[in-house]
């Protein structure tokens, strides 16, 4: 699409093969300056990024978006000395209160040479559900999710070009990481994000060809996000009716899911977010809480 430039993350864990670079990163050009989404894991990729975009399109990158407090994300806002770096106020909560543990953290899985002289610079809490952005390839609304991935994710959503970014909320071959998230919330977040009808999805691992070559992404991030959490959450529920607890839920055969066992990050993360899983929905349940899983059409 004119105007949008993709770095696409890669459906792998974060180790020393990529350096942490595991996330989009997307660029929005408006005229010679460009608006950046989620600077990457480190000063050393952002810089990369900042200087591709100089030298092969021509761009300065005038300001920073960070989409949501996660390292592989917003840790490369320190290569962006003369940018404005913005974020929702509950993103600078976060970065606040965790970025420290998650720089080591990424060091140790990435390698210290990949985030050397990375250090944690926060951003300005500018950023509210509701603002707009103009740039070439034309308005973009500002959306806000309080508890889905995270504590706050942005998306942006350029209606004329039924363009949608995601960067928290839209897995593709990775699995999601509930860690500061709310298993229900987003479920209701990918609905009503598809309920715009969007013809373009750039998630977590856009795919290059969605800007670089001008080839539509379809919503299948979409789907295939909510497929999994919904699979978790059936998973968790029938569980519950068998009579299960939460201290038998890692040998429950509900809660396998051997269909997402070749997505990246199941050995790591998949345990884990079914204990964060049925912490949540057993108090829904025992409420008597419904649970809309019906697909995404």
């Amino acid at each position: 699409m004119p105007g949008v430039w993709i770095w696409p993350g890669a459906a792998q864990e974060i180790g020393p093969g990529n350096r942490g670079q595991v996330a989009s990163q997307i660029l929005l050009r408006d005229g010679h300056r460009a608006i950046l989404i989620d600077p990457g894991p480190s000063l050393a990729h952002g810089r990369l990024v900042r200087e591709s975009a100089r030298c092969a399109l021509g761009l300065t990158i005038t300001r920073v978006l960070d989409s949501h407090a996660h390292a592989e994300n917003v840790l490369g806002n320190t290569a962006f000395a003369g940018a404005q770096i913005e974020a929702s106020a509950a993103t600078v909560a976060g970065m606040q209160a965790r970025c420290p543990q998650c720089l080591a953290s990424i060091t140790h899985s990435a390698g210290a040479a990949a985030l050397e002289g990375t250090t944690v610079r926060l951003p300005e809490a500018s950023l509210r559900p509701g603002q707009q952005l103009e740039s070439d390839s034309g308005r973009w609304q500002i959306m806000e999710f309080s508890a889905a991935h995270s504590d706050s994710d942005l998306v942006l959503w350029n209606e004329d070009q039924r363009l949608l970014i995601a960067p928290s909320l839209v897995y593709q071959g990775r699995i999601p990481e509930l860690a500061q998230g709310s298993l229900l919330g987003w479920l209701a977040a990918l609905r009503q994000l598809h309920r715009l009808r969007p013809a373009w999805v750039l998630g977590q691992q856009a795919s290059r060809h969605a800007g670089l070559a001008g080839t539509p992404a379809n919503s299948s991030g979409l789907a295939a996000s909510h497929g999994y959490l919904c699979a978790l959450a059936q998973g968790v529920i029938a569980a519950l009716e068998l009579g299960g607890s939460a201290n038998e839920a890692s040998e429950a055969p509900e809660l396998a899911l051997p269909g997402y066992a070749s997505w990246a990050g199941h050995a790591e993360r998949h345990g884990f977010n079914v204990q964060r899983a049925w912490r949540e929905l057993e108090p829904h349940w025992m409420n008597g809480g419904e649970l809309d899983c019906a697909p995404l059409e």
